[in-house]
Formats: C-alpha cells, structure tokens, sequence
C-alpha cells in the first residue's frame, strides 16, 4: 500500500497559513486596541489630577483667572476622552472583525485536519488488512505444507 499521502495536503498548507495570518492580525488588533485604551486611561488620569488641583487652589484662594484655565484644560481633556472613545469603539470593531476571520480560518483548517486524520486512518487500516491477509496466507501455507507431510 505505500507511504500515507494525503491528497488535500497543498489546501492544508494554505489554510494553515490563512489562519496564522487571521491570527496575527487579530493579536495587532488587540494589541492596537490596548495601546488605546491604556491612553484613554491615561486621559482620565489626567482629567482626574487637573480637577483635584482646582480643588486645591479653590482652598487656597488662588485666582480666578488661573483657576479658568485649569477649567479649559479639563474642557479639552473631555474633547480629546470623547473622541479617543469612538476610536476605541471602532478599534473594538475591527477587532471583532479579526476575531471572526480568526474563527473562520480556524473551522476550514479544522475540517481538513479531520479529513486528514480520517484519510490516515482508512490507510492505517488497509495497512492493517494487508498484513493480516499476508499472515493468514503465511499460515495456510505452513497449514497446507504440514498437512502433506
């Protein structure tokens, strides 16, 4: 019977290698997506410290033209919040893109790895067959030699 070949192996390849792709574009994306986020955190931070510090100068009776420019500030913090969140927004959505083709990719190698498995299997089991057919000719050989001695 031969060495086990398994004819769809080229389309094995190339899905195989769709799925690495899916798979490092999709951890781009989560990566992309955490850069994000961790400055979006990083906004809020500051938006947090510059209201705090506005307390704090209220307490101290600084000016009150200082204290309007820390408010501007703020103001632009939350501008630059606002928009970083649609960003992430749409930055999730890719990722949920990614995730998707990941899964996809993932299923077609899946069903040529069964289809694989399977096709070596039936080869085994021909293997298998051939030996125990060799070795019950062997037998009914030695079988036929000693019964006509």
């Amino acid at each position: 019977m031969g060495r086990f070949v398994f004819k769809l192996e080229p389309l094995y390849e190339y899905r195989q290698r769709i799925e690495e792709i899916c798979q490092k574009e999709f951890s781009e994306a989560l990566k992309r997506l955490e850069d994000e986020e961790a400055r979006l955190n990083c906004l809020k931070a500051s938006s947090r410290r510059a209201a705090g510090e506005i307390d704090d100068m209220k307490e101290n009776g600084s000016g009150v033209e200082e204290i309007n420019l820390y408010y501007l500030y703020i103001a632009g913090l939350k501008n630059r919040i606002d928009e970083h969140e649609k960003i992430l927004k749409e930055f999730r959505e890719a990722l949920e893109v990614n995730r998707a083709r990941l899964i996809e990719a993932s299923k077609g190698k899946k069903v040529l790895e069964i289809m694989k498995e399977r096709s070596l299997n039936s080869h085994r089991e021909g293997l298998n067959r051939e030996d125990q057919k060799a070795t019950d000719d062997m037998v009914n050989s030695l079988y036929k030699r000693s019964g006509n001695q």
